[in-house]
This record gives C-alpha cells, sequence and structure tokens, in this order.
C-alpha cells in the first residue's frame, strides 16, 4: 500500500488531487481531519470530527454516509475505539507517482540514521523538483565538504539548477 510508506504525505496527496476525486469540499475537510487525527492517535468520533471541522453533527452524519456508501472511508469497531480507515480513497485515486525507495535508504545510510519525518517530506519535494540522480549529487557533494544537512544540500541543489541557467 503505497499511501502507507513514510515520505507519501496523504494530506498533500489529497489536496494535490482535489479535481479528480469528485468530493465536497465538506467531504474534503472530514477526509483530511481523520487522516490527521489517524496520525496523531486521537480517538475518532462524529463528536469529535464535528468540533474540529466546524462542521454541524447531522451534516457530519450525512457526509460520513455518503463516505461509506462511496467505498471511500470503512468504519470499524474495533475492542477499545472505532476506527476510520479512508484508505479506500487512495486505492480508488490516482496511483501516487513511482518514487524508487532507494533514495531514501541512501539518505538514511548517509546520515547513519532514520529520516524524520520532517526530512522526508523535504526529500519528498525535492522529489517533484529534481531527479534522484541530482539529489543522490547533492548529498555526495555536501559529503564532501563534512556539511550533511539538509538545508546546505537544498542549497547545492538550488545552486546547481542557478548553473543550469533553470528557473526553480
Amino acid at each position: 500500500m503505497w499511501w502507507n510508506k513514510p515520505y507519501v504525505n496523504r494530506r498533500d496527496w489529497i489536496l494535490e488531487n482535489l479535481g479528480v476525486l469528485d468530493l465536497t469540499t465538506d467531504q474534503i475537510v472530514v477526509l483530511l481531519m481523520i487522516d490527521y487525527l489517524n496520525v496523531n492517535n486521537i480517538a475518532i468520533d462524529p463528536k469529535v470530527l464535528s468540533d474540529r471541522t466546524n462542521i454541524a453533527m447531522d451534516k457530519i452524519d450525512s457526509i460520513l454516509h455518503n463516505l461509506v456508501r462511496q467505498n471511500i472511508l470503512q468504519i470499524k469497531a474495533e475492542k477499545d475505539r472505532i476506527e476510520f480507515d479512508i484508505g479506500n480513497l487512495f486505492e480508488e485515486g490516482l496511483r501516487y507517482e513511482y518514487v524508487d525507495e532507494n533514495i531514501f535508504e541512501v539518505f538514511e545510510s548517509e546520515l547513519a540514521r532514520p529520516l524524520s519525518q520532517m526530512e522526508l517530506e523535504r526529500l519528498n519535494s525535492w522529489l517533484r523538483e529534481y531527479t534522484q540522480e541530482e539529489i543522490v549529487s547533492a548529498l555526495r557533494t555536501a559529503i564532501v565538504y563534512q556539511k550533511v544537512s539538509f538545508p546546505y544540500i537544498n542549497s547545492i541543489l538550488a545552486n546547481n539548477r542557478k548553473e543550469k541557467g533553470m528557473q526553480l
């Protein structure tokens, strides 16, 4: 399941694909809130969704019903809580661009530690703008100068782009 990879920001994906998802604004807000609450391990129920989104309780019930009917949302009763699963949104939606997981492994290997969520997101944003070869080359340059940090790698990428005469 590509959407569970640590470098995939599901909320960004939802926002980037608004035009093709064929969902109402309120449905999008509720889905974004469900994802946020799931990621932060906060128990979800209709009242929490209503309070957090400032959408009336009867409207939340209607939105949840429609999302379940559209097979976008699954609500499962677990032992001690109710689970809201929006995985079908991603299964039915457009496939996320394929990203070679090796680039993430290269960074983790060179930094000798797992990447933070912020670093994963930064790397993911670079992948939308630069080729993997450019990114790895910038990492290697940072290693040579013994300044291995994401801001430094970002400046290398920007300088390389500027030298090629391309605009950011």
